[in-house]
């Protein structure tokens, strides 16, 4: 078995203005071909994802955000811990990080560390283009996720 690596997955629905923020994170890692971590770019957290959760050495979930406190202070991105909470709906198909972890807890007996990374969003509007907040708040979130990937956030 190879070691376990850190994962970052980043999330979010790529024609939906501002909520492709997590996932365009993702594939700029991707693109860049990581030594030491990987990068998973996801349209939504689903309970298929939790082999590759528990595989992994620590988890960094990417995401947009219409939380008014962090939209008014963009600058202050920071990774936060997430804890496995229980689901609210046991049946849905769609996950939020806390629900991954659950069901990785639930299925294997425990989880790796994980984190979260919330990025601004203003519009989500159909299209391809990023608000001009959420265009500047990507740009510091991947030196960041980088930075968590390779052990030095």
């Amino acid at each position: 078995m190879s070691q376990a690596l850190p994962l970052i997955v980043g999330i979010g629905q790529v024609l939906r203005g501002d909520d492709s923020a997590g996932h365009r994170i993702a594939m700029a890692l991707q693109e860049e071909d990581p030594a030491g971590f990987r990068a998973l770019a996801v349209h939504q957290l689903l309970p298929e994802l939790v082999a590759q959760v528990h595989q992994a050495s620590r988890v960094l979930f990417i995401d947009a955000t219409v939380d008014p406190r962090r939209c008014l202070q963009w600058a202050a991105l920071a990774v936060e811990p997430v804890q496995a909470a229980l689901l609210s709906q046991p049946f849905s198909h769609q996950l939020n990080p806390e629900g991954v972890l659950a069901l990785t807890l639930a299925l294997y007996g425990h989880h790796p560390p994980a984190w979260q990374l919330l990025i601004p969003a203003l519009q989500w509007r159909h299209g391809d283009r990023l608000s001009p907040l959420t265009a500047t708040s990507c740009s510091a979130a991947l030196a960041l996720a980088r930075a968590w990937g390779v052990g030095h956030a």
